[in-house]
Formats: C-alpha cells, sequence, structure tokens
C-alpha cells in the first residue's frame, strides 16, 4: 500500500496527471480519428451492398418469365437436325424439302433474326477445303 502510495506522489510531483499528458491527448485524438474513418468506411459500404441488394430486387427480371415454356414455329415438313445455343441466339438446323436451312433465333423473345440456306454447289465448282 506505501508503494502505491509513492508511485502517485511521483506522478503528483511531475505536475501532469495520465489524461494531461500532450503525448497522450494526441494518441486518443489520432485514435479517435481513425476510429471515426473506420465507422464511416464501414458505414458506406454497407449502404452499398444494400442498395445492391434493393436495386436488384426491384429492377431485376422475374425468375418465372424465364421458365414459361415457348414454341419455336418450322415449316411444315420440316425435320430438326441440331441445335445450338451462342450468347442471346440460338441456331436450329432444319432439313426442308431436301435442302439444309440454319434457322437463327432470338433467344429471348424465339423471334428469327437470320436465315442461311444451304444448297449443294455446282458439279463444277471446286471442293470446299
Amino acid at each position: 500500500m506505501a508503494a502505491l502510495g509513492r508511485i502517485a506522489n511521483d506522478d503528483e510531483g511531475l505536475g501532469l496527471a495520465e489524461d494531461e499528458d500532450p503525448r497522450i491527448r494526441r494518441v486518443y485524438q489520432r485514435l479517435r480519428t481513425l476510429t471515426i474513418i473506420a465507422a464511416l468506411t464501414m458505414g458506406l459500404g454497407f449502404f452499398a451492398v444494400m442498395s445492391v441488394i434493393a436495386y436488384r430486387l426491384v429492377k431485376g427480371s422475374p425468375a418465372g418469365a424465364a421458365a414459361l415454356p415457348k414454341t419455336l414455329a418450322l415449316p411444315a415438313g420440316a425435320r430438326v437436325l441440331s441445335t445450338a445455343a451462342d450468347g442471346g441466339r440460338l441456331a436450329v438446323t432444319v432439313e426442308e424439302h431436301g435442302r439444309t436451312v440454319v434457322h437463327v433465333f432470338d433467344l429471348g423473345s424465339l423471334n428469327p433474326t437470320g436465315r442461311l440456306d444451304i444448297v449443294p454447289a455446282a458439279p463444277d465448282a471446286p471442293p470446299l477445303r
């Protein structure tokens, strides 16, 4: 007990309490500044994440609309040879009346965007290599 009283008397002998030391005040001020900056950064990040979530909930396309079945109409007597999807397009290779035709459709709306007729070459044409 006497030792504690002696240490307390030594601090009083300097004339400065621990909170009155300018170095400690600068450290506390720096700590407060860094804490405020960290809290504001975390608050801004939280606000950004919540904003993105709210935007996607409000502006997102309904999940049920993409799963609705759609019908793709092909010419009568056509036989599908193959299909391929790439990006936002659907290519359907069809055999119509002995000719091979590639129909290209928009994948979202199934509207036709192009057509490629594949016809046999003339007998005197050079072969493709």
